[in-house]
């Protein structure tokens, strides 16, 4: 088995010296996160058909987008 320095030195011919211990460091943290995203995605419930997005009781006015004639209701000042 090739020894760490020896690939390093390999390398050194085409890359600044001791590049190596930093691109392996970075790329075992790219490795870490997209294992990270990868877990945190397969753990949601993506076909659950419940919303959890809470709903108000009432009129939709004045953001209603189906009726463009629907006018809000008048408040009094009381």
């Amino acid at each position: 088995m090739i020894e760490f320095l020896d690939m390093q030195d390999e390398f050194a011919e085409h890359m600044p010296g001791g590049f190596l211990g930093p691109a392996v460091i970075v790329f075992g943290l790219v490795v870490a996160v997209a294992l990270l995203v990868l877990l945190l995605v397969s753990g949601a419930h993506f076909d659950d058909q419940q919303s959890s997005v809470l709903t108000t009781p009432g009129t939709c006015a004045p953001f209603c987008a189906a009726d463009p004639t629907a006018t809000p209701p008048s408040v009094h000042p009381s």
